[in-house]
């Protein structure tokens, strides 16, 4: 199969269009092995961390499985194409709104005594965050680990230790959410713009040691994202 270098802006989609056509052109079935992600990063001449984040993608849609010390294998898509699948293959309503009030009420109170508790080096590791974020979204990347980092970063920032102990232990779902917040916007005109200002309201709100501009901007933020998000649920 003939293979060319992947440079357009959005790098996960394009990997993960890549992997379908590599998929269909060799006949590669379900339970056969796929390409490691440093031979497919080879491949496409594109950086692991993106084609890791393709794969994670691809993993949390049930369209590939890792298993340890044996390597990557394609599962039974029942019919479906990849692109199908990733695309429409979301947690149900009930389960991502659940996520989405919860992040609500955690998120706006912790960022609030960040404003008020915040190290130095809390602000830094924040704003370190909110740079790397936007970084990936210049590579064409997701961004769900730096976005992760962000709010992780803020949680930290409370200083609250059962806060931390929260987060960590949803972490996963977190994650999920954001993924499918940013799968749903990848194609949305400026998006991107929009978060990352909230992003920085959310931010100098912490520097300002302003707990309440901090609140309301983190509010205003997940219930941005909220709102999209559900909107585009129909299960």
């Amino acid at each position: 199969m003939a293979l060319k270098p992947i440079k357009k802006k959005k790098l996960f989609e394009e990997i993960i269009s890549a992997i379908e056509e590599y998929i269909q052109a060799e006949g590669i079935a379900p339970g056969e092995k796929l390409p490691s992600e440093n031979e497919l990063s080879s491949l496409f001449q594109v950086s692991k961390t993106a084609v890791r984040e393709a794969m994670s993608v691809l993993q949390a849609n049930g369209i590939i499985e890792k298993r340890s010390g044996a390597g990557i294998f394609l599962k039974d898509l029942k019919g479906e194409t990849i692109g199908f699948r990733v695309s429409n293959n979301l947690l149900n309503k009930k389960e991502i709104q659940e996520i989405l009030e919860f992040r609500r009420g955690i998120e706006t109170e912790a960022v609030a005594l960040a404003a008020e508790r915040a190290t130095e080096e809390d602000m830094r590791r924040i704003a370190l965050a909110h740079e790397n974020l936007t970084e990936a979204h210049k590579a064409g990347r997701l961004g769900v680990e730096e976005d992760f980092q962000f709010h992780y970063s803020i949680i930290l920032a409370s200083n609250n230790s059962i806060y931390k102990e929260v987060f960590e232990t949803i972490a996963e779902k977190f994650e999920e959410g954001m993924r499918l917040s940013k799968m749903q916007s990848s194609n949305v005109p400026g998006r991107f713009e929009a978060v990352s200002q909230e992003h920085q309201s959310i931010l100098e709100s912490i520097e300002n040691r302003n707990s309440k501009d901090a609140a309301a901007a983190m509010r205003n933020h997940l219930i941005q994202n909220e709102r999209k998000i559900l909107t585009n649920i129909k299960r």
